[in-house]
């Protein structure tokens, strides 16, 4: 498929926890609609720096999208495993609710809060993890999340974070976009709250937002 000029990739938490969460986990064997736009990856085999050039979608502003699989750290327990080669990844705050906007509002999945340490030391690597309400048991081991990676500092130092100069990164269109429901002090731990009245998009996304927008409407009729 040609880059389509124009189009952005800004899915809201509602969006990415309701959409491509809940087809990639529900979607048997055809997800092809979702991977085309997130790619599927062990988020602990890479170092935060050497992930940007794993993404389907480029970003002028520096946040990633991915999908993962939860991995028990312990046979019995709710512990993920968060250590990469160079560090580690450690949950900060609280875990956030994703409910939807109409309705219900029921609550359709969670959010958790991370951030990078290098050899013991706080990065500018911070990662947003969703999952669906379906995927929340202990039980659910290998169930899919979303990965929404970002690096808060300047883009010129996405390499230099490794402590190397020649780490190829692509640049993505994601836009960091809370959910409006969120309180400030939420706002505090996500790292992206200085991106939001700033970013300027440019570039081409490789997706078929109707085919998206399609599928899923059928989907829903079909449920």
């Amino acid at each position: 498929m040609e880059n389509m000029v124009g189009l952005r990739f800004l899915p809201t938490d509602e969006e990415i926890v309701d959409h491509y969460l809940r087809l990639k986990n529900n979607g048997g064997s055809n997800t092809s609609h979702v991977d085309q736009v997130i790619s599927t990856l062990n988020i602990c085999n890479f170092d935060p720096w050497d992930l940007p050039p794993q993404s389907r979608i480029e970003s002028s502003n520096q946040v990633w999208y991915f999908f993962g699989r939860k991995e028990s750290k312990y046979k019995k327990g709710e512990r993920q495993k968060r250590k990469t080669k160079s560090g580690f990844w450690k949950k900060t705050g609280v875990t956030y609710s994703i409910k939807r906007k109409r309705g219900n509002r029921e609550k359709i999945g969670e959010k958790r809060v991370l951030v990078f340490y290098k050899s013991g030391s706080k990065s500018n690597w911070v990662m947003h993890e969703y999952h669906h309400t379906s995927c929340l048991s202990p039980n659910e081991s290998g169930a899919y999340t979303i990965c929404k990676v970002q690096f808060k500092g300047e883009a010129s130092k996405i390499s230099s974070s490794s402590g190397v100069d020649n780490v190829e990164h692509s640049h993505s269109l994601a836009t960091p976009m809370n959910n409006p429901g969120e309180s400030e002090n939420s706002s505090q731990f996500s790292g992206f709250l200085d991106h939001h009245q700033e970013m300027q998009f440019e570039a081409e996304t490789q997706m078929n937002f109707e085919e998206l927008l399609s599928y899923d409407l059928e989907s829903l009729l079909a449920s």
